[in-house]
Formats: structure tokens, C-alpha cells, sequence
């Protein structure tokens, strides 16, 4: 029972994420994920310094974070990933000196980074299933460079980001969110959603089999199968496309120098009447 929930919940995720992560990395805002992320473990820790739900403060930080980021126009003049690696650092940091003070509080660290996917339930599952659902569809909406355009896609974002950290962890929210966009980028664009999904999901069952099966960590461990399989479909994919653009190079340079030879004997033709 423990292994399929943690296989749902994971897979839940898998497919969610890689498409917001290839809105991310189209936006060149990578950091944003990691940023709302690391906010959101950050109000987690702050929900135990305060004896009050963690998800409940998690939600009112991530949701602070995100209204201020969101007046960050996406033409800004300054190194958008260099702010949000800023945000990302000072969060970090408030959220280890907040769990300093606490007792355990390297151990309920450890749980913020790799979540408690084999403590959760189908209630949690279902959070996961409703959250995600709603905040694709706010992210996935068409929108300007405007405020409230960039306030839907980063709320959306972290309505997947908050449950799912708690289930999961931070590095594997992060993970999932740039790991199978990365595989399947191509030429400066993102490849097909579904290469990225599929991707994403095979990580998650492979991953979780092998945890169990040799009894090691499951974030950890589909975090890791999820780099695998990425550098190496990655790589194939890569190879493959580079094999292709070579061969439709070689073909056009055969035509032109094929026009070159026909032009060059009609021009003989005509000096040779």
C-alpha cells in the first residue's frame, strides 16, 4: 500500500511540473521554481518556530513572495535569475536559523528538503490531485507581460510548489520541474510536452521500484534516477536531431551543387551552339 501511494503521489507531480517547467525555462526564470520553493520550506519552518500549521504559514509566505516578485516586469533591465537566486539564498538561510532554534531541527530540515512521501495517504494524494489541477490551470492561461498576467502564472506555480514540497521535498519539486524540460529542449525551444511528461513519469516508477526494492530513500533516489534518464534520453534525443539537421545539410548541399553543374553545362550549351 506504502509503494503505490508513493508511486501515485510522485506521478501526480510528474506530470504537472514538466509542463510549467518548460513555461520556466522558456521565460529563461529558472530560479523562480526554486525561489517559491525554498519560501515555501521557509514558512514551513516558520509554521513549527510558531507552533502553528506549517501549510497554513507555508501558504501566507509563498503567497507574499509571490505578489512581490510578480512587480518584476519580465523586460526588467536587471538579471532576473540573479534576483530570484537572491530570494532563494536569503530564504534559505532564514529557514535554517529558524529551524536551529527548534528541537530536531536538523531533522525537520532534512524532512523540508526530501519531503515525507512515505507518510502520505490518499487524503494527501488528493490535495495533490486538486492543487495541481487548479494551478495548471492558472499557469497554463494565456497571458501578456503584465502584472496580473505574471501574478497568474507565479500563483499557479506555487499551488503546485506548497502541497508538493511537503510531500516531496524541495529538491525533488526542483527536480521535476527543470530536469525533463532540460532532456527535451532543443535548438533554443521546448520539445514536445509529452516527451517531457513521459520522461518525468518513467523517472517516477523506476525511481520509486528502486528505493524499495533496495530499501534507500525516495526522493533521493527518483531524484537521481530522474537526472539519469535525462542526461541519457537527453543525449540519444540530441544525437539524434543532430544526425538529422547534418543529413538535411547534406542533402541541401547536394541539390545547390547540383543546380551549380546544371547551370554550368547550359551555360556551355550556350557558348557551344
Amino acid at each position: 500500500m506504502i509503494l503505490l501511494t508513493v508511486l501515485i503521489a510522485t506521478l501526480v507531480i510528474a506530470i504537472s511540473l514538466p509542463v510549467l517547467g518548460q513555461r520556466v525555462l522558456e521565460r529563461r526564470i529558472v530560479f523562480v521554481d526554486l525561489a517559491l520553493a525554498q519560501v515555501a520550506a521557509t514558512g514551513y519552518a516558520l509554521g513549527m518556530a510558531l507552533h502553528m500549521p506549517g501549510i497554513l504559514i507555508a501558504i501566507i509566505t509563498t503567497a507574499i513572495a509571490v505578489a512581490l516578485m510578480a512587480l518584476m516586469d519580465e523586460d526588467t533591465v536587471l538579471p532576473k535569475e540573479a534576483v530570484m537566486g537572491a530570494v532563494y539564498a536569503f530564504a534559505a538561510s532564514l529557514g535554517m536559523v529558524l529551524l536551529s532554534l527548534l528541537p530536531y531541527g536538523e531533522g525537520q530540515l532534512m524532512g523540508l528538503m526530501f519531503g515525507s512521501i512515505l507518510a502520505i495517504n490518499w487524503e494527501g494524494i488528493g490535495i495533490l490531485v486538486a492543487f495541481s489541477a487548479l494551478g495548471l490551470a492558472l499557469a497554463l492561461t494565456p497571458h501578456s507581460n503584465t502584472y496580473h498576467g505574471r501574478l497568474r502564472f507565479a500563483a499557479g506555480l506555487s499551488l503546485i510548489i506548497v502541497p508538493a514540497i511537503h510531500a516531496i521535498g524541495v529538491l525533488l519539486v526542483f527536480a521535476y520541474l527543470v530536469m525533463p524540460a532540460l532532456a527535451v529542449w532543443r535548438h533554443g525551444h521546448n520539445g514536445p510536452v509529452w516527451q517531457a511528461t513521459a520522461l518525468a513519469a518513467l523517472a517516477s516508477i523506476i525511481g520509486t521500484l528502486a528505493a524499495h526494492l533496495l530499501d534507500l530513500p525516495p526522493s533521493a533516489t527518483v531524484v537521481l534516477t530522474l537526472g539519469l534518464i535525462s542526461v541519457i534520453i537527453g543525449t540519444i534525443m540530441h544525437n539524434m536531431h543532430h544526425k538529422t539537421d547534418n543529413e538535411k545539410a547534406d542533402e541541401e548541399d547536394q541539390e545547390e551543387s547540383s543546380d551549380q553543374d546544371g547551370n554550368k553545362q547550359r551555360e556551355r550549351t550556350n557558348d557551344n551552339p
